[in-house]
C-alpha cells in the first residue's frame, strides 16, 4: 500500500515522470506546430530553461520579471511544469513574418498566447501574453468565486472543461484568424493583473492537489496508485473488470488501444472530493488533450470516463448540446 500511495504523492508534488513522453524519432523535418509541441514537453521538465532557450532576449526578460520568482535556479518549477504538461496547442494567425499560437491548460484554466518569429529556421517566441482563460474569454468572476475548472462546485467537471476548451478556442480563432498580414498581442499584454491572476489559478490548483497528501485522503491516494498501475499496463480485460463505464461506451477499449508510451506516462492530475464521492483524473504530458476521469463512490466499481479535450471534440459536444 505504501508503494501505491507513493505514486500519487509523487504526482501531486510536481515530480513529473516524462521519460515515456519523449517524442518518437522522426525521419522527416518537423513543422512549426510540432516544434512548439516538442518545446512544450521540454518545458514540462524545465520551464525556465525552455523559455530561456526558446524566447528572444526581450521576451525572456519579461518572462523573468513576471514569473522568475516561481522558477528555481536550475530552471525547475513544479507550478509551471504543471501548466506545460497539460497544455493543448491551438494554431492562430500565420504569415511570412510571424505566427500566433496558444497553449491552453484546461485544468488550470490558464492560457499562454505566443507570437513566433517565422523568418527564422527555428521559430522563437518574440512576444507572449499569459493570462487566465476566464480573462481571455471576457468572463468576470464574482468576488471570491473560484474557477470551476479547478473547483467544480456548480456542475460536472467534464462539462466544465469541454465548455472552457470550446469557448477559449472559439475566442482565440476569432481574435487571431489564420490569414492576417499584421498581428499583435498588445491588447492582452496590457492586462495589468494577468500575472497575479495566472499565479492564483496555479496556486489554487496546487492546493487542491496537495490534499492528496493529507491523512484523510489516504484511501483515495492508495486507490489512485492502484488505478495508475492498471492504466500503465493497459490490459483491456483487467480494465474492463475493474471499472464501470457509461452504458454502450467503448471508453475502456479506446484507452487500452492507446500507444504504450502514452499509457505508461499517465499520472494523477485531478483530485476533488465531495460528501458523495471522490473524483480522480489522470493525464499524460505526451497527450494533454486526453483526460481519464474516475469517480470513486462509497459503493460499486470506480466509474471510468474517457474524455478527449481537443478543440474539435469540445466544439462538437457544445453543438450537440444545443
Amino acid at each position: 500500500m505504501q508503494k501505491k500511495r507513493l505514486f500519487a504523492v509523487l504526482a501531486v508534488t510536481g515530480t513529473l515522470v516524462l521519460g515515456a513522453a519523449e517524442p518518437p524519432v522522426r525521419k522527416t523535418p518537423m513543422g512549426t506546430a510540432e516544434k512548439i509541441a516538442t518545446v512544450r514537453l521540454i518545458a514540462a521538465l524545465q520551464p525556465g530553461k525552455a523559455m530561456r532557450d526558446w524566447m528572444t532576449a526581450g521576451a525572456f526578460a519579461r518572462w523573468q520579471s513576471a514569473y522568475g520568482m516561481l522558477t528555481g535556479s536550475g530552471g525547475e518549477s513544479s507550478m509551471m511544469a504543471d501548466f506545460f504538461a497539460q497544455a493543448i496547442l491551438f494554431r492562430g494567425t500565420q504569415n511570412a513574418q510571424s505566427g500566433i499560437w496558444m497553449l491552453y491548460n484546461p485544468l488550470q484554466d490558464n492560457a499562454m498566447i505566443l507570437q513566433t518569429d517565422n523568418t527564422e529556421r527555428i521559430p522563437r517566441i518574440e512576444d507572449f501574453a499569459f493570462l487566465t482563460g476566464s480573462a481571455f474569454r471576457g468572463e468576470t468572476l464574482n468576488k471570491n468565486e473560484r474557477p470551476q475548472a479547478i473547483v467544480p462546485t456548480k456542475g460536472a467537471l467534464d462539462a466544465v472543461l469541454l465548455g472552457n476548451v470550446a469557448a477559449t478556442a472559439a475566442r482565440f480563432h476569432q481574435e487571431f484568424p489564420e490569414k492576417v498580414e499584421a498581428v499583435t498581442l498588445a491588447k492582452y499584454r496590457k492586462i495589468v493583473s494577468a500575472a497575479d491572476a495566472v499565479s492564483a489559478n496555479i496556486a489554487l490548483r496546487m492546493a487542491m492537489l496537495e490534499r492528496f497528501t493529507r491523512p484523510d485522503a489516504k484511501a483515495d491516494a492508495d486507490k489512485a496508485g492502484e488505478i495508475a498501475l492498471l492504466l500503465w499496463k493497459g490490459d483491456a480485460a483487467a480494465l474492463q473488470g475493474y471499472f464501470d463505464a457509461p452504458e454502450g461506451s467503448d471508453a475502456v477499449a479506446r484507452y487500452a488501444a492507446l500507444p504504450a508510451r502514452i499509457r505508461s506516462s499517465m499520472l494523477p492530475a485531478v483530485y476533488y472530493k465531495t460528501k458523495e464521492a471522490s473524483l480522480l483524473g489522470f493525464s499524460s504530458a505526451a497527450k494533454p488533450d486526453l483526460l481519464i476521469l474516475v469517480r470513486l463512490a462509497a459503493s460499486g466499481k470506480p466509474f471510468f470516463v474517457f474524455l478527449p479535450m481537443s478543440e474539435e471534440f469540445a466544439a462538437a459536444m457544445q453543438t450537440e448540446k444545443k
